[in-house]
């Protein structure tokens, strides 16, 4: 599994950490969880872009990632 950071790629909405086997499972899940909370879109894994994956071992400290 991998760290993903997903945000849709055009509008005002936030980031959302995910936890993945790859990108596109990470942009599905999210896309998921927005067509189930916002009814009057209907959104796509290519609606959204991802940075990632993040390599939890490149952190020195402890830190909160969203």
């Amino acid at each position: 599994m991998h760290i993903y950071e997903v945000m849709i790629d055009a509008g005002p909405f936030k980031s959302h950490t995910v936890i993945a086997k790859n990108e596109e499972n990470a942009k599905k899940i999210v896309a998921d969880m927005f067509n189930k909370t916002h009814t009057m879109m209907s959104f796509k894994p290519s609606d959204f872009v991802t940075s990632g994956p993040i390599d939890p071992n490149e952190y020195n400290e402890e830190t909160v990632i969203n």
